[in-house]
């Protein structure tokens, strides 16, 4: 764009020359209003919406078989449940004793609407629920579902009433923060009345545990009854037959002989556990607190972090051992602080790297300064749109870092060059400011542009993109208003004036020398590879075939051999901070036969804890198996990765026959031979069904060349004993086979009775038999059951026992029953094998009403495939911004190869260091489209001034070559080594890497400018003879046509 003093640019900075203290004015307005914002925005650890917006609802049913747990709890909840508005996918998982239903709803949900209506229609299926089903549990699994604190408490399993001295002398304290809106407890069980009869003084009394269990649950009560007046006042009525004492319950008349204490033993004591959870060698509880949704997490963990020093000092709790295992308010402050410490790294370094090209302290400082200006500018439109700074935000701010001098740096140049020419001060700030102005305002929009596809995007990409949108936009259109604005004011009142004679001259002689060292050495480095540059460029402009080739071998290389090399993940492995391993059981194995094995895990896990310096482990052991983890120091590094301490461990605990070993989460287990896997799932109505049609087609799949076994879900599920009744002799006795179901029931996990009033607590009361009286299949037949006639029959004379295996938990998803069968593969060639099983897949017949389904992270491969669609869209934008800029359609494709040149980078930079390519690594590549291109926009703005002023093509190509080349790699330098600090940063509290997006992008631009100064200038020339070439041949048809026209008939 050549000079015009009439543009709106040239208007704008001649305003900023004349009107000097009011442009100051303003930007120290935006320093006070900033520093205002930056005092005042919600400081947050992720925005709402990062986590995936989930619902939970789990019900506990102690010891209730599978098909129970199905048929009574999960079914009515999944029918209800169904009904609740935004919900995009329903699924379950129902075990023995415990049903857990998932709900995952839209993107737009109103999560606190959503809660809500779950909430009513959980209480909707109680209706249908079981008697002795009296707990369920809602919880949210999005942001604003995850505890703002978490405390671990560990305590001597001996402790009396731990329960009550808990929820006293912890539990309360910290519900009654302002802001906490509830705290909950895990692993926390209370003390119960435990009744057990004794069979045989029972029944030689003529009594029996269903009738028992009937009168003592009608015995204890307090009823409304109404209203009642006396002498003109009105009364409650209440109706009172509560028991006031335990001594009162022992003495319980049954019979007109026999007291309760006669015939049972009355305990006060703990819930039977059927599981089991200690820290760091001890027992136990975690304690989670939840803030309200308007609150501030900072200031909400800074009162919990005070009040748990308060309950640290209580003597009543000397002897349990209180640690704050999760602050999420510390989380916040470390994470946003570690990108603040990037952010300074970053800026200090490009100003160092400005100076060293620059040679001019002020100058440096002055281009240095639209940094902090911008960023403020971008912290007051985020404080006024109510937007927080957590730690995608800020890493967007980050990522400006050294991108916002770029604008700056290259209207100084321009600046200094016109001076240098001979302009003075004042006209060569505005009209070099004039010049660039149009450039520098289409690359600043191309970068900006990138996100106007995230409506094209779903799923994470999509929240990574809106996230960034805002700070990046906003902070590089205000680095644009501050480089035509701001800059151009300071550089005049920097720049010498022609006039001007030095007032303190041995200081001004000291101050040529320093400049004469410097310039020598920028010379000795950069000044060499300037001139080599020119000749490399003179060369490749008489040998453009040449270029072209090495090019094609480049891609080739890099898209045939590199990038199958780099692979694409969700997450950077080596950055896990924690381990797991996974244990399941045979059905042999017991309850407390499994608690002493994981108690010799523990043994092993405390001598490696020093040895890889474990901040801490956890066992957690339950009726079919358990789960390890362990962790290590936040922020520190380790000579071991994650995989080889889960190796070494797993390797190093007790080996015992049916106990098996999977490493990772939960919904990614891997055998511990590390072999690759081919998940495939059944999808049906009937579990059965789905069992036989799995076991005919598993032969199919295991003959299948590379596929070494099979593991699916049900191998080790645990035998059931049926008591199925016969209903003949069950009619002829008279008995109802919901009373045999009941004598069953309450003989062994016991009949739950109304709660006992001690003083305003409510202690839950059972009764059952006694241990020894439950023990063999002969102690069940031998349970008498009461018939209508008031007779009893044995157990034994009205059902008949088998033996049957069950599915250790059934997998629902909306509302169709899932069958899982995990395929282990050789390590080399899982990909061909994978091929293969899909491909049988296809040939396969299944009976009416099944599917196939695949579990092969399709979900995280439709991301991808998304955020590479917005790649194309994002630089068919930046296609249409060029073609507005040079009033052309084919001038603009030979800065389009730059982003290809990027490619080649971020490929290879990742290959070199060995990383993996992440979700991060692709949100980094968008953002690099509208980044790499910004050099070459400016450098062909250049060459057609040049060539508009009348200069043959290859001169004007190679003097802007020449003239740009300095702008062009300081923008380059700033920007990658801003990027350094996040490349090798750690990742941060939440597991969130930065070290593939830092990669990407000093992968990206390294490649696309030392490849831009070759390419563009080239490829410019071989599309302007295109251009040429079309438009003289359109030209020369349009003759003769016209000539065709003037030959007479």
């Amino acid at each position: 764009m050549t000079y015009d003093p009439q543009s709106a640019t040239t208007k704008l900075t001649r305003f900023s020359l004349k009107r000097r203290i009011t442009v100051l004015v303003l930007f120290m307005s935006v320093l006070v209003v900033g520093a205002i914002a930056t005092r005042n925005i919600p400081l947050e650890l992720v925005p709402a919406g990062y986590a995936p917006q989930f619902l939970q609802v789990r019900v506990p049913w102690r010891n209730a078989p599978t098909p129970e747990v199905l048929e009574k709890v999960t079914l009515p909840l999944e029918e209800e449940l169904s009904t609740v508005r935004g919900l995009s996918d329903i699924s379950s998982y129902t075990r023995v004793g415990f049903s857990q239903v998932f709900l995952r709803f839209k993107l737009e949900t109103d999560m606190n609407v959503a809660y809500r209506e779950v909430k009513d229609r959980v209480e909707r299926a109680r209706q249908q629920f079981p008697s002795d089903v009296d707990r369920v549990f809602i919880r949210k699994d999005d942001s604003s579902g995850v505890p703002v604190s978490f405390i671990g408490i560990t305590y001597d399993s001996s402790q009396i009433d731990a329960y009550d001295l808990i929820q006293k002398e912890i539990v309360l304290p910290f519900s009654r923060i302002d802001g906490v809106a509830t705290v909950n407890t895990e692993a926390l069980e209370e003390k119960e009345i435990l009744i057990e009869l004794d069979k045989e003084l029972t029944e030689a009394n003529n009594l029996n545990i269903y009738e028992l269990s009937q009168a003592l649950s009608q015995d204890n009560f307090t009823m409304a009854s109404g209203q009642v007046k006396d002498s003109g006042k009105k009364y409650l009525l209440r109706s009172m037959a509560q028991y006031r004492s335990l001594k009162e319950l022992e003495n319980k008349m049954l019979s007109p002989t026999v007291r309760l204490k006669d015939v049972a033993t009355i305990k006060y004591e703990e819930l039977e556990k059927r599981y089991m959870l200690r820290v760091n060698s001890k027992p136990a509880v975690a304690v989670l607190i939840m803030k309200e949704g308007e609150a501030n997490t900072v200031e909400i963990s800074k009162k919990i972090k005070e009040t748990l020093k308060q309950i640290q000092a209580n003597p009543r709790l000397a002897d349990f051992d209180i640690k704050s295992l999760f602050n999420q308010g510390e989380v916040i402050e470390e994470s946003l602080f570690n990108l603040v410490d990037s952010g300074k790294i970053g800026g200090l370094l490009a100003a160092m790297v400005m100076f060293l090209f620059l040679r001019r302290v002020r100058m440096t400082l002055i281009i240095a300064l639209s940094i902090p200006l911008s960023l403020l500018i971008a912290l007051v439109v985020m404080f006024f749109a109510n937007e927080s700074l957590n730690i995608l935000t800020m890493l967007g701010l980050v990522i400006c870092v050294g991108l916002l001098v770029d604008n700056s740096v290259v209207v100084a140049e321009n600046i200094f060059r016109l001076h240098s020419d001979g302009l003075d001060r004042r006209q060569a700030c505005i009209q070099g400011a004039s010049e660039i102005a149009l450039a520098i305002t289409m690359a600043t929009l191309t970068t900006v542009v990138v996100f106007l596809p995230v409506s094209l995007v779903s799923g994470q990409g999509q929240f990574f993109l809106i996230r960034l949108a805002m700070p990046i936009s906003v902070s590089l259109i205000a680095s644009l208003f501050i480089a035509l604005v701001f800059v151009p004011l300071s550089v005049f009142m920097v720049l010498p004036s022609k006039t001007r004679t030095p007032k303190f001259k041995a200081l001004d002689r000291w101050h040529r020398k320093g400049n004469l060292i410097l310039k020598a050495g920028y010379d000795r480095i950069f000044g060499r590879a300037n001139k080599f540059y020119n000749k490399l460029l003179a060369f490749f402009m008489r040998h453009r075939v040449d270029l072209v080739i090495i090019l094609v071998t480049l891609f080739i290389a890099t898209f045939t051999f590199v990038k199958d090399k780099v692979q694409t993940v969700e997450k950077q492995e080596e950055d896990e901070t924690n381990f797991q391993i996974h244990v399941s059981s045979s059905n042999e194995y017991h309850f407390e036969e499994l608690k002493t094995y994981f108690l010799e895990c523990e043994k092993v896990l405390e001598k490696k804890q020093e040895q890889y310096n474990l901040e801490g482990f956890m066992v957690l052991a339950y009726s079919s198996g358990g789960r390890i983890e362990g962790w290590m120091p936040r922020g520190k590094k380790s000579a071991f990765t994650v995989k080889e301490i889960t190796k070494d461990i797993g390797e190093s605990l007790p080996k015992k026959p049916g106990i098996k070993l999977f490493y990772g989460e939960d919904n990614q287990m891997q055998d511990n031979d590390k072999k690759d896997t081919f998940v495939l799932r059944l999808v049906g109505e009937d579990a059965e069904a789905l069992e036989d049609v799995a076991k005919s087609i598993e032969p199919l799949f295991l003959a299948q060349q590379g596929v070494i076994g099979l593991k699916k879900v049900g191998d080790d599920a645990p035998s059931e004993m049926a008591f199925v009744v016969d209903r003949d002799q069950a009619a002829m006795n008279r008995v109802n086979p919901s009373v045999i179901a009941g004598v069953i029931s309450y003989a062994i996990m016991g009949s739950t009775l109304p709660k006992y009033n001690d003083n305003g607590k409510q202690i839950p009361v059972r009764v059952r038999y006694k241990e020894e009286n439950r023990q063999s299949v002969g102690d069940l037949e031998n349970f008498l059951v009461p018939t209508d006639d008031g007779n009893v029959i044995s157990l034994e004379s009205l059902t008949k026992v088998e033996m049957r295996n069950v599915r250790k938990g059934v997998f629902r998803r909306n509302k169709k029953v899932t069958h899982s069968m995990t395929f282990e593969l050789e390590e080399k060639k899982t990909e061909e094998i994978k091929k293969r099983l899909k491909n049988l897949m296809t040939q396969l017949d299944l009976p009416e009403g099944m599917t196939f389904s695949t579990e092969d992270s399709s979900q995280k491969n439709q991301d991808i495939e998304s955020l590479q669609f917005a790649m194309l869209i994002s630089t068919l934008f930046i296609y249409f911004l060029m073609g507005f800029l040079f009033e052309s359609f084919i001038l603009p494709l030979s800065i389009i190869t730059t982003i290809p040149l990027a490619a080649i980078g971020v490929f290879w930079i990742h290959f070199a260091t060995g990383k993996d390519l992440d979700f991060l690594g692709y949100v980094g590549m968008i953002l690099l489209i509208g980044v790499v291109v910004n050099n070459g926009i400016v450098l062909i703005d250049y060459v057609n001034r040049l060539r508009a002023d009348g200069m043959s093509r290859t001169k004007a190509i190679l003097h802007a070559a020449d003239k740009r080349f300095r702008p062009i790699v300081i923008t380059a330098l700033t920007t990658v080594i801003g990027m350094i600090p996040l490349a090798i940063s750690d990742p941060n509290s939440l597991g969130i890497s930065y070290k593939s997006f830092g990669l990407t992008l000093i992968g990206g631009m390294t490649t696309a400018t030392l490849l831009t100064l070759l390419v563009v200038p080239v490829f410019y020339t071989l599309f302007d003879d295109c251009r040429n070439y079309f438009t003289n041949l359109l030209g020369q048809a349009l003759r003769r046509k016209e000539a065709h026209r003037k030959v007479p008939s």
